[in-house]
């Protein structure tokens, strides 16, 4: 089974949450004007935030998790990663190369592959976040991707 790994852009990936990046539509909440501009794209109203380090060396994936009660940031620092991604569990799988920051909505299944030696990227999450688990039928390498 190959895997075809699309461009992150909100078109594609708006189903599974948001591309932290101002949309044309969207302005400024504040401004100054030729100093900055600065954009609320994304607002979660929760009991406080953690803040996670994750090195990915992994280059298969066997099990997806999903966190049904909180979005879930990924901001990518270092490497190259994929981000694969299902609404349902049992549903076709969506690959993304992950080099934008994104914020996946509430219960979207996901794993990451490392395409580079070691990714890095930034989490941010509900410190109350609740972890589902489904081990796929058969795992995705990074050798099965487009």
């Amino acid at each position: 089974m190959r895997i075809l790994t699309l461009e992150l852009i909100q078109e594609l990936f708006g189903s599974f949450g948001r591309v932290l990046k101002p949309l044309p539509k969207e302005t400024p909440k504040v401004t100054k004007e030729g100093f900055f501009n600065f954009f609320v794209i994304f607002k979660e109203f929760a009991k406080g935030w953690q803040i996670g380090y994750l090195e990915q060396m992994g280059k298969v994936v066997k099990v997806l998790e999903c966190h049904p009660n909180t979005p879930e940031v990924f901001i990518p620092l270092s490497g190259e990663a994929v981000l694969l991604l299902a609404i349902d569990s049992e549903e076709e799988i969506t690959a993304f190369k992950l080099d934008k920051p994104i914020v996946l909505s509430p219960g979207i299944w996901h794993g990451v592959i490392s395409l580079s030696e070691k990714s890095e990227m930034l989490i941010v999450e509900n410190p109350d976040v609740t972890n589902e688990f489904y081990e796929l039928k058969k795992p995705i390498s990074d050798k099965s991707l487009n």
